[in-house]
């Protein structure tokens, strides 16, 4: 992971505290080592609705891969939880949707040259 990314966190029509902004880099930092992720960008935008709290979450990854999410809860930092969970999962789906692929490559080369020694020893 990147020692420095851009982590924004914003209110629409709130003031955010310092307690919202440190609790959002906590636990994006924690998703982001979970998963090795090389993040580029991190916005979350908190706003009320009504009597729930509504958190946006927009993460760009390297290779220019977007993920967004929304959490919802009576409470701020429930919703961002709800949202960090949502992320959490989309990268988790992510990785190993990767890792899979390049174990059926690998797979694919190997039945591929056993063909190529079973014809050239036939």
């Amino acid at each position: 992971m990147k020692d420095y990314f851009n982590i924004k966190a914003t209110g629409k029509n709130i003031e955010l505290g310092s307690f919202f902004q440190k609790y959002n880099l906590k636990k994006l930092s924690s998703v982001f080592l979970k998963y090795s992720a090389n993040p580029i960008s991190a916005n979350t935008v908190l706003e009320k609705r009504n009597v729930f709290f509504k958190v946006k979450l927009d993460i760009l990854i390297d290779n220019n891969i977007k993920f967004e999410t929304l959490g919802r809860s009576k409470i701020a930092t429930l919703a961002l939880d709800e949202a960090v969970e949502n992320i959490s999962k989309r990268l988790r789906r992510h990785y190993r949707k990767i890792k899979n692929h390049r174990l059926l490559n690998n797979r694919i080369d190997n039945v591929k040259k056993d063909l190529v020694r079973f014809h050239l020893n036939s």
